[in-house]
C-alpha cells in the first residue's frame, strides 16, 4: 500500500509539473509576443510619421538588421520594401494587418513560416495620404524556443522529480503510519482519520462476530474432545491427504502416539500392510474393515469415507473397536459347548452302559445293586451338572436381580445345615465365626457363593480336616472368609480355577463328584454384585477365599 500511494502521488506530481511547464511556456510566449507587438507598433508609428513627413527619401537613409519596412499604397501595391524588389511583389491588399490599418488606422498579425520553426510579427500604420507603412520582425517560433530550452527543462525536471519523490515519500509515510499503528483488536480505540470510522466500526462488529464463532467452535471442540476422549473405542479422523486431523486418547494408547502426530501422515503411527490396504479400499469403496491383534488385544478397524452434501471427499474416519471380549466370549462359548458335551456324555455313557447290561440280564443278581447304584450316582451327578449350567446361564443372561437385605449369619447357617451331613460323611469339621451383619444384595446369589465355597472346601479336604467360615463388617461393606486345611491349589493353576470346567486334578474331581463349575458360579455371582474375590492357597496346606460385598450390593 505504501508503494501504491508513493507511485500515485509521484505520478500526480509529475503530471502537474509537466502541465505547469507547458502552460508556463505558452503564457510566457504570449506575454513576450504582446511586448514585441507593443514595441513593433511604437516603431511602426514612429516610422510612419517620418515617412509621412519626408516621404521616399526616408528609406534612403534607413538601415536595420532587425526590422523590415514595407510601404503599401491604398490599393495594395507595394511602393517600397527594404528586403525585396517591390516590383516583383504581389498585391498586399489581402493581408489582415493591411486591411485592419486601412480600416482602423492600425493593424497587426503574426504568421508562421513553412518550417514552423520561425514566425513573423507584422504591425501596419495608415498615414495621411491613405497609404500604409508596415514594420515586421522575425523571431523563433514557440516550437523552436521549446527545443532550445529542452536541456534546461530536463535539468529542471530532474530536480523537480527528485523533489517530487522526496515529497511523495513523506506524504505516503504520513498517510500510512496512522494506518500501520491501527489496533484492529480494539478498532474503536484508535485515533486516526475520521473517514476510517465506518470501516473501524464494521471491523469491530466483525471482530465480535468472529469471537462468538470462535467461542462456539471452541465449545464444540471441547465437547467433541470430551466425548471422544471418554470413548473406549479409538477414533482417528484424517483429511483427504491422509493427514491426522483428530485422534482420541484410546487411539493414542493403542498406537503409542502423542498429540504431536496431529498434522502428520497416519503411516507415522502404523505402517502395516493391512492399514495401507484399508486406506486404498476406503477411497475406492467408501468403507473398509479388518481385524488385527496388538498388545494382547483383538481389535477391529472400521474405516469410512467422509463426504459433504455434494459428494466431495473430505477425509476418512477410522474407528478401532476392542473385540477381545467378544472373541474370548466366542471362544469360551465354543469351549463351554465342547466341555458340556464331554461332561454330559461321560455320565450318560455310564448310565447307558449299565442300563443295557441290566436290560440284557448280563449282570449277576449279586452285582445288580452295584450297577443300579452307579446309575443313580451318575444321574445325580448329571442333575447337579445341569443345575450348575442353568445357574451359569442365568447369571450370564440376567442383567438385573432384585435386591434385598441379606443377613450373612442366616445365609451361613442355611449352608452349614445343608452341607452338615456331607461334611460329617467326609470327616470334615465346620467352624463358624459369623457376626450378625447385613447388606443390600441378592440373597440367592450370596447363598450360591457361600454354598459353593464351603462345598469345595469340604470336597477337596482330607479326612479329619476343618473348614472355617468367618464374616464381619468392614469399612467398605461385609467381608466373608472361607478357609480350609485341605489339599490346596498349586500356584500354576490358581489363575485358571475360576474358568468353567477347569479342574486341577481331573481324577480327584471325578471321584468326589465335582462338576468344575462351582468357582465359575462364585466368580459370576460376585461380579453381579460388584464384589471382589481373593485367593490365597498353598499346595498341601489348604486355601483361603475372601470376598468383600459392598453395603449397597453394587
Amino acid at each position: 500500500m505504501n508503494k501504491t500511494i508513493f507511485r500515485s502521488v509521484l505520478l500526480a506530481c509529475c503530471i502537474v509539473m509537466m502541465f505547469s511547464l507547458a502552460v508556463t511556456l505558452l503564457f510566457l510566449n504570449s506575454y513576450f509576443i504582446d511586448i514585441e507587438f507593443d514595441n513593433l507598433r511604437a516603431q511602426a508609428e514612429f516610422t510612419a510619421q517620418a515617412v509621412d513627413k519626408v516621404g521616399l527619401e526616408y528609406f534612403e537613409s534607413f538601415s536595420s538588421d532587425i526590422y523590415r519596412i514595407t510601404w503599401i499604397e491604398a490599393d495594395g501595391n507595394v511602393i517600397f520594401d527594404s528586403d525585396a524588389d517591390e516590383a516583383a511583389m504581389e498585391n498586399h491588399l489581402d493581408r489582415d494587418e493591411i486591411r485592419e490599418a486601412l480600416a482602423y488606422g492600425h493593424g497587426q498579425d503574426r504568421r508562421l513560416s513553412d518550417t514552423l520553426s520561425r514566425e513573423t510579427l507584422y504591425s501596419a500604420v495608415r498615414i495621411s495620404d491613405g497609404s500604409v507603412v508596415r514594420l515586421s520582425v522575425t523571431q523563433a517560433s514557440v516550437l523552436r524556443i521549446t527545443l532550445g530550452v529542452i536541456p534546461y527543462m530536463l535539468a529542471v525536471l530532474v530536480l523537480a522529480l527528485v523533489l517530487c519523490m522526496f515529497i511523495s515519500r513523506r506524504i505516503s509515510r504520513r498517510i500510512i503510519d496512522p494506518l500501520n499503528r491501527l489496533d484492529l483488536d480494539r478498532p474503536l480505540e484508535n485515533e486516526t482519520y475520521e473517514e476510517l470510522s465506518p470501516l473501524l466500526v464494521r471491523i469491530d462488529n466483525q471482530n465480535r462476530q468472529i469471537e462468538k464463532q470462535i467461542d462456539t467452535i471452541r465449545t464444540r471442540q471441547k465437547e467433541f474432545d470430551s466425548i471422544t476422549d471418554n470413548m473406549r473405542e479409538g477414533m482417528i479422523i484424517l483429511n483427504k491427504a491422509d493427514l491426522v486431523v483428530s485422534m482420541n486418547t484410546s487411539a493414542m494408547k493403542l498406537f503409542g502416539g502423542s498429540p504431536s502426530v496431529i498434522g502428520k501422515n497416519i503411516l507415522v503411527l502404523d505402517r502395516s500392510v493391512e492399514l495401507m490396504g484399508a486406506l486404498e479400499e476406503v477411497k475406492k469403496k467408501g468403507r473398509s474393515e479388518y481385524f488385527f491383534e496388538r498388545n494382547g488385544f483383538v481389535n477391529r478397524l472400521i474405516a469410512n469415507l467422509i463426504q459433504d452434501d455434494n459428494g466431495r471427499t473430505l477425509g476418512t474416519c477410522i474407528l478401532i473397536v476392542d473385540e477381545t471380549e467378544k472373541v474370548l466370549s466366542e471362544g469360551m462359548r465354543k469351549e463351554f459347548s465342547a466341555n458340556v458335551s464331554h461332561e454330559l456324555k461321560t455320565p450318560l455313557h455310564s448310565i447307558l452302559a449299565s442300563s443295557e447290561l441290566l436290560m440284557n440280564n448280563l449282570v449277576k443278581e449279586s452285582d445288580k445293586m452295584g450297577f443300579i447304584g452307579r446309575i443313580h450316582s451318575e444321574a445325580e451327578h448329571l442333575v447337579t451338572l445341569i443345575e450348575d449350567i442353568i445357574r451359569l446361564s442365568q447369571l450370564d443372561e440376567t442383567k438385573e436381580f432384585p435386591k434385598e437385605d441379606v443377613s450373612m449369619k442366616e445365609v451361613v447357617t442355611s449352608v452349614t445345615e445343608a452341607l452338615g451331613g456331607y461334611a460329617r460323611d467326609r470327616g470334615v469339621a465346620i467352624e463358624c465365626d459369623v457376626q450378625d451383619v447385613s447388606f443390600t444384595g441378592v440373597q440367592r446369589l450370596v447363598y450360591e457363593i457361600v454354598f459353593n465355597l464351603v462345598d469345595n472346601a469340604i470336597r477337596y479336604n482330607r479326612e479329619g480336616g476343618h473348614v472355617w467360615i468367618a464374616a464381619s463388617a468392614v469399612d467398605d461393606g461385609v467381608r466373608l472368609v472361607v478357609r480350609d486345611d485341605g489339599i490346596g491349589i498349586p500356584k500354576e493353576h490358581q489363575a485358571r480355577i475360576f474358568e468353567r470346567f477347569y479342574r486341577v486334578d481331573t481324577s480327584h474331581s471325578r471321584s468326589t463328584g465335582g462338576t468344575g463349575l462351582g468357582l465359575s458360579i462364585v466368580k459370576h455371582a460376585a461380579m453381579v454384585m460388584h464384589s471382589t474375590v481373593e485367593l490365597e492357597s498353598s499346595e498341601g496346606k489348604g486355601s483361603v477365599f475372601t470376598l468383600t460385598f459392598p453395603k449397597q450390593g453394587g
